[in-house]
């Protein structure tokens, strides 16, 4: 689960977040405009239909793999225009993912 997001040290990446288990993924080019910034979903379906596109980048969304693809596709182009609203859908997701391994 995501515990804590903030702006990256990164020089191009716009944020940084931190896993339960202490893994820190940086993410989002800083420069670039998302769903949280403009609340356009036409824009926000044609950049989830891109990156679905590519297999790899499709398989770690699909799996929750966390990954800045992951990331990126849930917090930054989310179902909502508020990125922690965005972090907690993709920590529910989680675990709902978890509980059905049980």
């Amino acid at each position: 689960m995501i515990t804590k997001i903030c702006e990256s040290p990164r020089k191009n990446k716009r944020h940084v977040l931190t896993m339960d288990n202490g893994k820190k993924y940086n993410f989002g080019y800083k420069f670039g405009h998302t769903y949280i910034d403009h609340h356009n979903k036409i824009l926000r379906e044609n950049y989830r239909k891109r990156h679905l596109s590519n297999e790899t980048e499709k398989y770690l969304i699909e799996n929750l793999i966390p990954s800045p693809s992951l990331f990126s596709y849930y917090l930054l182009w989310g179902p909502y225009t508020n990125i922690y609203k965005n972090i907690d859908y993709l920590n529910n997701l989680w675990m709902d993912k978890h509980k059905n391994k049980l």
